[in-house]
Formats: C-alpha cells, structure tokens, sequence
C-alpha cells in the first residue's frame, strides 16, 4: 500500500489547525455547484480547490505555486516515480513544469479541499537577501519540484491568510508580512533546503531558466539543443544535465510536453481537427503527433476529444 506523505495527521495542534483550515475553506464552497472546482478569492493568487470525486490521471502545466492540501489525497508522477501526499501537505513548484496528477481520495460528503497560492521566487530571493536566510544544503538535489509535510507554524500562518479574507481592511497592511512568513517557514521546513538550493539556482543559474523561458515563448519552432546551449551561455553537455537536474527531463522532452498540452488545449477549445492542431503545435507529421499523443495522454487525439471537457482537471 502506497503511503500518503501527511495522512498520519490524527490529533494534536497540526490536526486542530488542519481543521480549522478545512472550516475556512469549505465556507467558501458553500452555495457553490458541486462541478465547480476553484474559488479564485480577492487576495491575488490565492485560491481554493474542491474535487468531490477522485480523477483519472492526467498531464497539465504547474506553475509556481504551493497547493496545500487540506482533505483527501492527490497522486503525482514526477519523473518515473509517484508521489503521493495528503492531509497536511504540500507540493511546492518553483518553475513552469509539465506534469501529470489525479485526485486520489474524495466523495461528495468528503471532498478533497486544498488551498494554492502563486509564487513569486523573486519575492522569496528578496526575503532571503534582506534577512541575511541561509539553509545548508541537505544533499545536491536541485529540482525545482517536491512534496513536503507542514508543521504546525506553517498551517497557522495559512490559517491567518485565509482569514484576512474576512477583514480586507486589514489585507492592505497584514498580507504582505504573512506572505512573508509563510515564505521564511518554507524556507526553514524539512525540504527547506531543497527550495533554497532551487531560489539561489534561479538567481545564480540564469541560463538554464533564460533556456526554459525561450522554449516557453518558442515551443512551436524547431530546436537544436546547441544553439540552445548558445543562448544560455553554457555548453550542450551542462545544459542537459543542469536543465535535467531542475525539471527532471531534457530540453527536448520539455518542448514536447509543451506541445502536447497544447495540442489538447486547442482540441478542448474545438477549434481545429488532429492534425491542424499538430501542425499549429510545430508537427511536421500528423502521424507522428497521434503516436505521441497516445504515449502522453493514454489515448489518441480523436477519442480524447470527444470526452476532454469531461476528464479536464487541474494538478495545482
């Protein structure tokens, strides 16, 4: 039986916060239809999540966030290997990164709840300069995605920031120093030095990101990975292995999840058939596309559109 990274939580401080999170959040659902999602609130980039029902596995974008889940449980599969978590945890992205979830545990009378908010790493660079933060490195693992367990420290500094929802005129002043905290309790956490090692790469290791951000903007052109290498100011041989070491996949697999998932958005909008969506994505062969799309999605492009909006769902 897979273990549930946080389901252990039963009692004690951690649970009472973890309840009471619960009770802020699920406030926010009521009234709301059950096929409705996310609750996107007015402190930006704060938002809740419901699922009342566990999804298939699925593949999506995670940008940077921190998605703390709250009841119930999620599955990722990061690289080759699965993650699961509950409870009490957290998954923490620090860079756009292609990857594949599904809501493992929830029923309409217990639905999963989590809570996710943006990340900014200049704003947690910034904490970490002006607050002279230094964490000594665990290990040499540099990725820029993981899952963690929250204290109770962390809870609570999430319990107040929901609350500052009820009292706006306290936001103005309040919410910035919470963010704050919540960004020092992250830091200080047991994969603390993990996000650390992954904040002072952002600053120090600029190539690899100006590299993820080029096939961001350019996905759909073709790419050769020394030229790649040119633009980052590195050798091909570094950039795979520090670009491998972040996302745990090469350029080239990082641009083809890119089309892909783009590939599906333009199916789910309808606009255009299989094979227009493969040349808009930067295919040269339909046949190709299809083939890859099965391997990526579990299922070929015309049978996937059919039921997408249905099977949609998001892995923040």
């Amino acid at each position: 039986m897979t273990k549930i990274i946080g389901e252990s939580d039963a009692g004690g401080q951690d649970g009472v916060t973890l309840a009471l999170l619960c009770e802020e959040v699920r406030g926010w659902f009521d009234g709301v239809p059950v096929e409705q999602r996310f609750v996107h609130t007015e402190l930006t980039g704060l938002t809740f999540i419901r699922f009342c029902h566990p999804t298939e596995m699925g593949r999506g974008l995670l940008s940077p966030s921190l998605c703390l889940v709250l009841q119930g449980s999620k599955k990722i599969l990061l690289g080759k290997a699965f993650t699961a978590y509950g409870g009490g945890s957290y998954l923490l992205s620090t860079l756009d990164m292609p990857i594949s979830g599904q809501v493992a545990e929830a029923t309409p009378a217990t639905p999963y709840l989590g809570l996710r908010i943006e990340l900014d790493v200049r704003e947690i660079a910034a904490l970490i300069i002006d607050m002279g933060i230094e964490v000594v490195p665990r290990g040499a693992e540099t990725t820029g995605v993981f899952v963690d367990k929250s204290d109770a420290e962390l809870r609570d500094a999430f319990l107040r920031l929901v609350r500052l929802l009820k009292k706006p005129e306290d936001s103005a002043v309040l919410l910035p120093l919470v963010k704050r905290e919540i960004f020092y309790r992250l830091l200080k956490a047991k994969s603390g030095s993990v996000l650390y090692q992954a904040v002072v790469s952002h600053a120090n290791d600029r190539g690899v990101h100006q590299a993820i951000l080029w096939i961001k903007d350019h996905f759909k052109e073709p790419m050769r990975v020394d030229t790649l290498a040119k633009l980052a100011n590195m050798s091909a041989s570094v950039l795979h292995r520090r670009f491998k070491e972040m996302t745990v996949m090469s350029p080239l697999q990082y641009q083809k999840h890119l089309r892909l998932l783009e590939a599906r958005k333009l199916l789910l909008n309808g606009s255009l058939d299989a094979a227009s969506a493969a040349f808009s994505v930067g295919y040269q062969s339909p046949s190709q596309f299809s083939r890859e799309y099965r391997r990526y999605f579990g299922i070929s492009p015309l049978r996937d559109r059919e039921g997408l909006k249905s099977r949609e769902a998001d892995y923040e």
